[in-house]
């Protein structure tokens, strides 16, 4: 006796390559999904996060997965994780939305959200499988921005220790809720949406969620019979022995860091206390991303190998030829060029010291702590503004739009403005009881 699970992951919709969108192979990419998953015929279906590119998706885009959603409910339950890129509020409106109005009862309901971690608000879920025998118990949680620990989560604790503390700590809840009371016929599955250390990102995710201070320490991960991981965009499994999890990956190479991946979906047959069995069902709906990289000869050599294709192109030049668009869209006639590049090696900039040369180059942060500090802003309010900064970097949170002392701040450093006539007080003294910053 097994059960069943289709997963899927940041499907990612709205996102463009350049200024094209996509529309065409997402439509074409969720159909293969539904019909790879009307032919597994899952006990559950999970998607662990990144349903949309941005939190506030056009309504095509809307549209477009509450339709998917739909038809993926019609064949299994199905939960999806709120990812990093998604909002909350939106996933919220598609569940009203898929759950007619609100109208079903609860035991109707057939597309499910997780997009709260708090404990009394974390998604635990139970679903039959093997024609009852067994039972599907799933956890789920979404993704937990650092800044959501400082008012999300009564201990007070939790704002002050190591990320990868704060998320030792939820997922072990997690767990603690999911396995009470298990019995022989329980199968236990952990849905989330996060970065464990030592996957392989394909840099088309944002960089500072999968910063090594946002990892999390295989070893912290819950003891459960599979785990559907979603953030990374390249399919891979979690090299951890006692923990048999995969993430899915994105269903199209989203941007030229992903030219090498196969998408794919996973399919996992899951029985207690036993190594899932599980199959990666390639997606071949999507087009290519192709980078071609040489003189316009060498790129000419290769052109007929790439067919339908996202293209973008990096020609080693001599001088400003002007016909460069003209000549490559004609070797490419089936692509589409995304963007070229013109690279002169014969005008690289020459190194006048060794030293300059192998020295490392001050990131954005340290010339922005050392402008502020010429500024006047030292001690504590030059440490705020600079967390502020690295929370903006991050995700800033979209449900408050009022900026705060240390954003105003910055906004003027950026800007040039003088900051003799900005009150830095409450950069002193720290927010007031109202700031959720």
């Amino acid at each position: 006796m097994m059960g069943r699970v289709f997963h899927t992951s940041d499907w990612h919709l709205g996102r463009q390559i350049g200024r094209h969108r996509r529309d065409a192979e997402f439509d074409a990419v969720l159909d293969e999904i539904i019909e790879i998953a009307a032919d597994f015929a899952p006990d559950v279906i999970v998607h662990s996060g990144d349903l949309f590119d941005g939190p506030r998706p056009g309504l095509d885009d809307m549209r477009r997965a509450a339709q998917a959603l739909r038809r993926l409910g019609e064949i299994a339950p199905v939960v999806v994780v709120a990812g990093n890129h998604d909002t909350p509020y939106v996933l919220a409106f598609l569940e009203f939305v898929l759950n007619d109005m609100g109208t079903q009862e609860a035991d109707q309901v057939r597309v499910r959200f997780a997009a709260d971690a708090r404990p009394d608000r974390l998604l635990l879920a139970d679903y039959p499988a093997a024609g009852g025998e067994l039972s599907l118990r799933i956890g789920a949680l979404p993704y937990l921005h650092p800044n959501r620990f400082a008012y999300d989560f009564a201990d007070p604790a939790m704002t002050t220790a190591a990320y990868a503390e704060r998320m030792r700590a939820v997922q072990a809840d997690v767990y603690r809720r999911l396995a009470a009371g298990r019995t022989s016929r329980d199968v236990l599955v952990f849905a989330a949406h996060l970065f464990v250390e030592g996957a392989t990102p394909s840099h088309s995710e944002r960089r500072i969620s999968i910063d090594a201070d946002y990892a999390v320490a295989t070893a912290d991960l819950p003891a459960v019979d599979y785990g559907a991981l979603g953030h990374i965009h390249k399919p891979q499994s979690v090299d951890r022995a006692g923990f048999p999890a995969h993430y899915a990956g994105s269903p199209l190479q989203l941007d030229f860091g992903e030219t090498r991946d196969t998408k794919c979906v996973v399919l996992a047959e899951i029985a207690p206390g036993h190594k899932p069995r599980l199959e990666l069902a390639p997606l071949t709906s999507g087009r290519r991303l192709v980078r071609l990289e040489g003189t316009l000869e060498e790129i000419a050599s290769r052109a007929d190998r790439v067919g339908d294709a996202w293209v973008k192109a990096v020609v080693n030049v001599d001088g400003s030829p002007s016909f460069l668009p003209d000549a490559i869209a004609k070797m490419l006639p089936e692509a589409t060029i995304v963007a070229i590049e013109e690279r002169r090696p014969e005008a690289a900039d020459r190194v006048l010291d060794r030293e300059a040369a192998t020295a490392k180059l001050p990131g954005v942060e340290d010339l922005l702590r050392d402008y502020l500090e010429g500024r006047g802003t030292r001690g504590p309010a030059l440490d705020r503004a600079m967390t502020a900064f690295t929370h903006l970097q991050a995700d800033p949170d979209p449900e408050d739009p009022t900026p705060c002392c240390e954003e105003t701040l910055l906004t003027a450093a950026i800007e040039g403005r003088s900051l003799d006539g900005i009150d830095r007080t409450g950069l002193l003294a720290g927010p007031g009881p109202e700031t959720t910053r």
